[in-house]
């Protein structure tokens, strides 16, 4: 990884997966303490965005296999993603944002060219059916 730019599976995971800031903290809030159950609310209560769109984005995230949801009584969510190579990824965007997170910012908002986006599609996680 270079002073400026990230690795490239970090540069294609988040072009292929982080479409939002608020997107990008619910991933680093669940996968700080992957072994702890969070419902929307939780999720919400910290985010402080908006309730639905909390919601929306842990459903769209358990649907891409990043995320497990258990429905025994009020919906809960836990990091555990389907692929180890996100589990390496998102590790490194963590140290990545707590390092540069202006620069993950903008690479969240930027728009990759077109070879950059082929290659993302290589990361995109879905689940097994």
């Amino acid at each position: 990884m270079s002073e400026n730019a990230f690795s490239t599976e970090l540069d294609s995971f988040i072009a292929a997966e982080i479409k939002s800031l608020e997107q990008l903290e619910i991933l680093l809030l669940l996968s700080g303490n992957p072994h702890k159950w969070w419902s929307a609310k939780g999720v919400y209560d910290v985010i402080k965005s908006n309730p639905a769109s909390v919601q929306d984005r842990l459903d769209e995230m358990v649907r891409r296999g990043m995320l497990k949801k258990d429905e025994n009584r009020e919906p809960r969510y836990q990091f555990s993603p389907v692929n180890e190579v996100v589990w390496k990824v998102v590790t490194e965007l963590r140290e990545a944002y707590k390092e540069r997170s202006v620069k993950v910012v903008q690479a969240i908002y930027s728009k990759p060219a077109d070879a950059v986006q082929e290659f993302a599609r290589a990361f995109r996680v879905r689940k097994d059916t």
